[in-house]
């Protein structure tokens, strides 16, 4: 007897258990071989299930939100003053390149110069580019650098790309693709010569040209006039400055968002009280029996002065009650009783804190209290300058430099000019006073170099006396 006669449904449940076990990744070779000790995977994690559940519900709010965040940015002085000096002192001398190696090569140089000068479609240069981008880590913590890439699907089956332009993303239209559980590359994939399709599994391009192309996962995904564009990894460079995490950054204007509205409400407050001013800054209250009377007597005041603006007016008020009196209601409040300009200092000291840009970067009188006072305040914002240099030289500029092919330049961004020149002062200040010194002991010290600039001091020291003993 058969085993199929004997249990007639045993072919299909073997069938439904090879198509479960095919699901689940339980094949039998794929057992055997672990089985065997081949091969052997931990499991892997995406982003937390808090974290992930935050974002998929805040996602449908994140383009109103940073829209709102920039509004901020750009309206309130105390926030956009600051953010303005730091990117100006991050480029105030401008972006350079510098040779890698002794002999490079100069058509590298040559296309680097021409993409620094034009970079994209919008005749930007590569500068300002670079100060929207900085502009955008400053204030929604997350800045997207866009590379356009031209592919070329060579005869041997090998992909080649070309970068084409370098565009900042708006922060408010990119998203993460993230799949249910927070994994990046997991949600869809995409073949680089035919995008307009993506796919939720990986495999073979099925293009009617049959390139036969691998699938490449998307790493993002770009919201364009209601379409969804989906990117590599390579083609978007990400950068979070103040809370980086593995997906989206933490907007330091939402620490100081209570400060930042009110600030808002302050400088309404004051053009209202200055400019609209609807209603009469006091009223006077008069207790009488005869409000005719003082009617009359108050027009009669008011004749009397237009004629005479140092006529003293007098009043005399009737109370048959003998309660009469003058009450004056004040319906406004000057500037120094609603303690109104040291609240608005210590609310910008405050804000402007949080990125690091002093008092003395903001035209502040008060901030100069005094030569060390000062200096302290010049190391600390060039400190933040330094800073935020250090973003683009570490994960800006080779990505950019890696997607044009350029190997014998670099990017370079100097530093502020203020603490290059004082280092410099400071050290030759050091050399010299050692010299002095050296002198005082009984040392011939001599200019290593003559006709050299004061930067390049630098001293050779020769004992007189050897036989002497000198400390």
């Amino acid at each position: 007897m058969k085993l199929d006669e004997f249990l007639p449904e045993a072919p299909l449940l073997m069938g439904k258990m090879d198509e479960l076990n095919a699901k689940l990744g339980l094949n039998s070779e794929e057992m055997l071989r672990k089985a065997a000790g081949d091969t052997g995977e931990s499991p892997a994690f995406g982003i937390d299930y808090i974290v992930n559940t935050y974002i998929k519900n805040q996602i449908a709010f994140r383009k109103q939100l940073i829209q709102d965040l920039q509004t901020i940015a750009f309206q309130v002085e105390e926030i956009r003053g600051p953010l303005s000096h730091i990117t100006g002192e991050v480029f105030r001398r401008g972006v350079t390149f510098e040779p890698t190696k002794p002999d490079p090569d100069k058509g590298e140089s040559e296309r680097l110069e021409k993409f620094m000068r034009d970079c994209n479609v919008f005749d930007q240069s590569f500068e300002e580019v670079l100060r929207q981008f900085h502009w955008d880590i400053n204030t929604t913590d997350d800045g997207f650098l866009y590379l356009h890439k031209e592919y070329f699907h060579e005869e041997g089956g090998t992909l080649r790309s070309k970068t084409m332009e370098l565009r900042r993303l708006n922060p408010a239209l990119m998203e993460f693709d993230l799949n249910d559980e927070g994994l990046p590359k997991e949600s869809h994939f995409l073949c680089p010569l035919h995008r307009e399709e993506a796919k939720e599994k990986q495999g073979k391009c099925e293009a009617e040209d049959d390139c036969g192309l691998d699938m490449r996962p998307a790493m993002y995904k770009y919201s364009n006039r209601n379409q969804i564009h989906y990117l590599l990894d390579s083609e978007v460079i990400h950068v979070s400055k103040f809370a980086p995490t593995e997906t989206y950054g933490w907007s330091p204007i939402l620490t100081i968002f209570e400060k930042a509205l009110t600030l808002i409400g302050m400088d309404r407050n004051l053009y209202r009280y200055f400019f609209e001013r609807k209603m009469p800054s006091a009223m006077l209250m008069v207790s009488t029996d005869d409000p005719e009377s003082l009617k009359q007597e108050r027009e009669a005041i008011a004749a009397q002065t237009r004629s005479d603006p140092n006529y003293i007016p007098m009043v005399a008020v009737s109370s048959k009650t003998n309660r009469g009196r003058v009450d004056m209601v004040r319906l406004f409040h000057t500037l120094q009783e609603m303690d109104y300009l040291p609240v608005k200092e210590e609310i910008r000291e405050r804000v402007a804190a949080l990125w690091g840009v002093s008092p003395a970067w903001q035209g502040t009188p008060d901030a100069f209290g005094g030569l060390s006072t000062q200096t302290q305040q010049l190391m600390v914002m060039s400190r933040v300058v330094e800073a935020d240099q250090r973003l683009f030289h570490e994960k800006v500029f080779p990505r950019i430099l890696e997607a044009f092919g350029i190997e014998d330049w670099k990017l370079h961004l100097p530093h502020p000019e203020e603490k290059a020149e004082a280092t410099r002062i400071n050290f030759t200040s050091q050399r010299v006073q050692i010299a002095k010194i050296l002198t005082e002991l009984g040392f011939d010290v001599t200019l290593k170099q003559q006709d050299t600039s004061m930067d390049d001091v630098d001293f050779v020291v020769v004992d007189n006396n050897p036989d002497s003993s000198h400390g």
